[in-house]
């Protein structure tokens, strides 16, 4: 699947120009494929249709379809929301629907007749936008989607709903919510993500005549995490295996406060196929803890006052590491300074993959620059207040650019980030986005985030690259999240119950 932002949307116009394709043809071309769209929607024959059309080439392509809708027998209104266009394209198809049966009107100009006239509409189609838009809708804007959404009727929108950002799927809160959403060329990264599907509504994507050669060059930066590519990268067992030949993962977590975040992310770790898992915690914890997980090795260490694992253990951890394959290392250990050396002390030492999570990534705020010191492959799982810690960017301004922040964060440091949210993305050091597809609200429990880093530590530990590990490891954790609501409801599924949904899935795969 195809999935350009929109800067390389306008390269790959661009590079369609350079081979004799006009920009003028192009938008004639997008908007009949819209035209086409809606006709296999509904029969067009005196249905009265509305469309609001901004003053840029979104706008343009919103008259063709009028032009093209009357033509067909629509009775069309065509509302400009910010005067005549701006764009010598887009003016030249406003131009020619002068002379034709199609009432224009400036938005605010005749407010009776345009109430009057949503009251009647069959269908509106949202031109104002497109894949333009960013930042948040002012109030006259606001209003205008306020107006398309209050109006029972079905909705269009060309290209990206209005008020939905192309890249990142962020939405202003009233932002046009289309019934279904006309995508030109390929997918954009807002009409596959989640977290936009509720503003795009059907998804259709329509050629606009742009060749496959126009398209080389342009980096898939974006992409789909689903079932079909989660186990087209997992490798089923073979008969002449061992135990180590699906990895060993050194799990460092846990405190008198959180043992069951110990459990938690070593249970994971086990479900998900590795074959040697050893927690190192407390000798408290470890002796506590062991009769869940008679399947791990222990290896007790040295606690402090308040029950945390002591810095004094960092040799040891070590020389543990040295026999593992990868390293998990945070969860539920506590804020002390302890955590924050062992924490340094593990990624400027270590060669194989280490995932940071909870407290680690805490502790790795106090002093983010470490990561520059160490070689190992690292893999951040930050939820939004942890990314708002490492990069010190407020929690509001995250809110929207928050997969900005996160391939910063990855380009600066070379390393994996996991953006926890209620929909989880990966991003690569490259700045690639997995989009996941899978879980619910049922994950909104603590405990989850340990089973998550459990899993992603045991597809690293089995040898996994970074990106794949962290990216199916959000996909599984999500999906037997599902399979775990489908059994418990999303209300009453505890953490514990989506390893029992992993196991499921992995048996209806055949794993």
């Amino acid at each position: 699947m195809r999935i350009l932002t929109s800067m390389q949307m306008k390269q790959a116009e661009k590079n369609a120009w350079e081979e004799s394709l006009s920009y003028a043809q192009m938008m004639e071309n997008a908007g009949a494929a819209a035209a086409q769209t809606i006709q296999e929607k509904m029969d067009i024959q005196d249905a009265r249709i509305t469309l609001f059309c901004g003053r840029g080439n979104n706008g343009g392509d919103g008259f063709v379809v009028a032009r093209r809708l009357c033509q067909a027998g629509g009775d069309i209104a065509v509302i400009l929301t910010d005067g005549t266009p701006k764009t010598e394209d887009a003016l030249a198809m406003y131009e020619k629907l002068q002379g034709m049966p199609v009432k224009v009107v400036a938005y605010g100009e005749d407010q009776s007749w345009l109430t009057h006239r949503l009251a009647e509409t069959d269908l509106m189609v949202d031109a104002i936008y497109g894949t333009g838009f960013h930042g948040e809708l002012d109030e006259r804007h606001r209003d205008i989607c306020r107006l398309i959404n209050g109006v029972e009727t079905l909705i269009c929108s060309l290209d990206i709903p209005s008020g939905v950002t192309t890249d990142t799927g962020w939405a202003d809160p009233q932002a046009v919510q289309a019934d279904f959403t006309v995508v030109f060329d390929c997918h954009k990264p807002a009409t596959v993500m989640p977290r936009a599907a509720r503003w795009c509504g059907q998804v259709l994507v329509r050629e606009i005549g742009i060749s496959e050669g126009a398209h080389q060059g342009l980096e898939n930066r974006y992409r789909l995490i689903d079932r079909s590519s989660v186990f087209s990268i997992l490798k089923k067992r073979v008969r002449e295996s061992h135990k180590g030949s699906y990895g060993k993962l050194l799990v460092v977590a846990g405190s008198q406060r959180y043992m069951g975040a110990a459990i938690l992310s070593t249970l994971a770790a086990m479900r998900t196929g590795a074959g040697y898992v050893t927690l190192a915690s407390t000798k408290e914890v470890c002796r506590t803890v062991l009769p869940s997980l008679p399947e791990a090795v222990m290896l007790p260490l040295h606690q402090n006052h308040d029950g945390s694992i002591s810095a004094g253990n960092l040799e040891e951890l070590l020389q543990a590491a040295q026999q593992s394959t990868a390293v998990l290392v945070g969860n539920g250990m506590g804020l002390g300074d302890d955590v924050c050396r062992i924490v340094y002390g593990l990624v400027t030492h270590l060669t194989v993959p280490l995932v940071i999570d909870a407290d680690g990534i805490n502790a790795l705020a106090r002093n983010i620059d470490i990561l520059k010191r160490g070689s190992c492959p690292v893999i951040l799982t930050p939820h939004r207040k942890e990314l708002s810690r490492l990069t010190t960017l407020p929690m509001e301004e995250l809110e929207q650019y928050s997969i900005q922040a996160g391939q910063q964060l990855a380009a600066e440091y070379g390393c994996t980030v996991v953006l926890k949210d209620a929909y989880t993305h990966t991003i690569t050091p490259k700045g690639e986005v997995w989009i996941n597809t899978s879980g619910n609200a049922g994950l909104a429990k603590a405990g989850s985030g340990d089973l998550l880093a459990g899993m992603i530590g045991s597809l690293a530990a089995q040898g996994y690259p970074p990106e794949q590990a962290a990216a199916c490891g959000v996909w599984l954790h999500g999906r037997a999240a599902d399979y775990a609501a489908a059994q418990h409801s999303q209300f009453g599924m505890l953490p514990r119950d989506v390893l029992e949904g992993l196991t499921c899935l992995f048996v209806d795969e055949g794993y």
